[in-house]
């Protein structure tokens, strides 16, 4: 069985997700792309599957809130690189990317993407965990537009098109950084 095979054509996207880290008085943040909306009506229900060794899993479970931008079909391919590929318990994700000129604003006290193509704050009222990743039931408590104009980012571009210059842009960071 080739699970890839099926992933990897599924319709969904990459998004960015920002959490607060109380502990360390900053903000932790991640990619994401098993977000799946359950239900609409009056309190819509959207869940978000999170890798159980990722990081800011505990951060999400602890705040019981977080900020998901959607990302763009055009996205800074060091976005992807910078809150994909290390861990938010060695490194200021969001710091790293003010100084490498990636431009965020803060909506109700967390950061969003200003390339992001919409945006929503979430508040956790259950989870469950598996056993590969914890998932995160969730209402919206807030959302909107940033960039309308621009279409989501699907997982299966990035395999074609991104994962590349994603790569190229992280061993520059690295490079730059003397890591």
């Amino acid at each position: 069985m080739d699970l890839m095979a099926m992933t990897t054509k599924l319709t969904y996207g990459l998004h960015v997700v920002s959490v607060k880290d109380a502990e360390r008085g900053r903000f932790g943040g991640f990619i994401i792309d098993a977000v799946c909306q359950l239900s609409m009506g009056d309190e819509p229900v959207y869940c978000f599957s999170v890798m159980n060794k990722n990081f800011s899993k505990g951060l999400i479970a602890e705040a019981g809130v977080f900020n998901c931008s959607i990302l763009p079909e055009d996205p800074t391919p060091f976005v992807i690189a910078n809150f994909g590929f290390q861990s938010g318990k060695d490194v200021d994700k969001w710091a790293i990317a003010r100084a490498e000129g990636v431009a965020f604003t803060e909506k109700g006290g967390l950061p969003v993407l200003d390339e992001a193509v919409a945006w929503g704050q979430f508040t956790v009222f259950d989870k469950r965990e598996w056993d590969t990743h914890t998932t995160f039931f969730c209402h919206p408590a807030d959302a909107d537009y940033v960039n309308a104009d621009k279409e989501p980012l699907r997982y299966a571009d990035y395999f074609t098109k991104l994962k590349d210059p994603v790569m190229a842009a992280f061993a520059a960071y690295k490079e730059k950084a003397g890591k």
